[in-house]
């Protein structure tokens, strides 16, 4: 069992670099590290790396979800500054809409 602390501790660091990276994977691999952890508490009868375990998953899935959520609120905000600064791109030459009529074509 002495080498499952370094197994532990590579997909650990390895998911949060990943996350660090801003990738889905990361947060998928630190989900993996805890149900590992969940199969070393079983295995060692040492229950408590249980509770650390689920409660590690739980933060993972609500940052997770809250990551993603800023995600969708930049790809909008994004949408919205295009719209605005590039106004020519989207509106015919010489006829300007309506004050933020521009900003409801999304």
């Amino acid at each position: 069992m002495g080498y499952w602390s370094w197994i532990l501790a590579v997909i650990g660091v390895t998911g949060i670099f990943l996350v660090g990276k801003k990738t889905l994977y990361g947060w998928l691999i630190l989900l993996l590290n805890e149900c590992i952890w969940i199969a070393y508490a079983l295995a060692t009868d040492q229950y408590g790396f249980i509770v650390m375990a689920t409660a590690y998953a739980l933060v993972y899935i609500k940052s997770y979800r809250a990551w993603r959520k800023e995600e969708e609120s930049n790809k909008v905000r994004n949408r919205i500054k295009d719209k605005v600064l590039n106004r020519d791109k989207y509106v015919p030459e010489g006829k300007y809409p309506e004050k933020y009529e521009i900003l409801t074509e999304l």
